[in-house]
This record gives C-alpha cells, structure tokens and sequence, in this order.
C-alpha cells in the first residue's frame, strides 16, 4: 500500500486536476466529501487522506505517509524547526499558492522600505512581527539582525494586526486585494509559495514507490 497525504482547502482543486492528469483519481478527494480517506479508482495500492498543509510535512516526516503534496512554505516552516526531519523534496509541482511576504501598514510612509523601513521600526521599540510561519519569521529576524523582536504565532488572519497588533506580519500574498484591503503593502518577497510533492526518506529509499512515482514525477 502506497499511502499520499492530499492538501485540503484553496489548493485543493489545483492538486486534484494535477493527479487526475496523470491518471490518479481518488473519489473523495472533493471539497465537499465528507470522507477524508479514500482508495484511488482501479489502483487498490494507492491511498489518500486529506490533511491540512501545514500537517502534510509532519505526517510525511515521521512515516504516517509515505508521499505527500503541500506548499514549499510549509515545508520551509517544518524544516527550519527540524532541519534533520527523513523529508526528501522530489519535485515543485507548477501549482501557486502565491507568495511568502513580509508586509506592514501602509501608514508607514512609502518611501522608507527594506532596512531603512526596519531599522526605523527598531528605533521605537521592539518589532512585533504576527505570523502562522513562527519558524520563518525567526529566521527572517535573525538575518535581518533586528536587535529586538517578538513574534506572535496565529492560526491566520495575520492580516488583521498592523498597525495596533503588529509591526509585521509574515504571509502568503495569494492576491494583491488582500493588501488592499487590509491597508497593508509588502515589505520584503522571500519566495514564491510552490506546491511541491514530498517523500519520507525511508519510505523512498527502502520501499518500491514506483506504482505511484512514475505517475507524478
């Protein structure tokens, strides 16, 4: 049995187009089944079940799952907590979720941005920066050597903190009117927010993937 761990939510139809184009489809695997697990038509060794993303790396990782498909920011969150994670990278999958950005009030004038922008904040006080991607945020904080910061992980709506909650919120841009709406305008781009199709690296090395394999990659 080859078990893949599918993606629920906005991506959810992008990666169910992508699978059925190569001949793999699981009849659940729809925004409205009500079964998260399913056996993909004709092909008993193949078995699905849906997962949030961000739990897509996790399940992979610690071999619940021998593949799975998710966003490279999630993967980029898990890694970046356990860097020695068994999660083997096999190929970016040509379906976008948007992009990682660093974002801040568009109270703040326009043309203080980048560093000028950060160390202006510094001079106030500590930088707050609200994010569901607490790993990444850290990462960016350090590499921008800000000399003091607090990071405040959320669920979502990360959006809704600048100015009063947060100085920076660290996201996936999927579409600019999320930036209008919210007055808010980008900061610094990280990197582009790719799906990508993941395997345990036990699973890839030890056990005869190509059922599946040969089909998505």
């Amino acid at each position: 049995m080859i078990k893949i761990a599918l993606p629920k939510g906005d991506i959810q139809e992008a990666v169910g187009i992508f699978l059925a184009d190569r001949g793999i489809r699981f009849d659940a695997y729809t925004k409205d089944a009500r079964a998260y697990a399913s056996r993909a038509g004709g092909e008993q060794s193949l078995f699905s079940k849906q997962f949030r993303e961000k739990d897509i790396p996790i399940q992979v990782s610690i071999g619940n799952y021998d593949l799975g498909l998710c966003g490279a920011q999630w993967i980029a969150e898990y890694m970046g907590q356990y860097p020695r994670a068994d999660i083997l990278n096999l190929r970016t999958l040509n379906i976008s979720e948007g992009e990682m950005c660093v974002c801040c009030s568009s109270c703040e004038p326009d043309g203080n941005t980048g560093d000028d922008l950060l160390r202006t904040m510094s001079e106030r006080g500590p930088i707050r920066i609200a994010t569901p991607f607490p790993i990444l945020a850290e990462e960016y904080a350090l590499k921008k050597r800000l000399p003091d910061f607090r990071i405040f992980p959320l669920w979502g709506a990360a959006e809704a903190y600048p100015p009063e909650g947060a100085e920076l919120i660290l996201i996936c841009v999927d579409k600019e009117t999320i930036l209008e709406e919210n007055n808010l305008r980008i900061v610094e781009r990280l990197f582009p927010a790719m799906a990508s199709l993941i395997a345990n690296k036990v699973y890839f090395e030890k056990k005869d993937l190509s059922e599946a394999l040969e089909k998505l990659i």
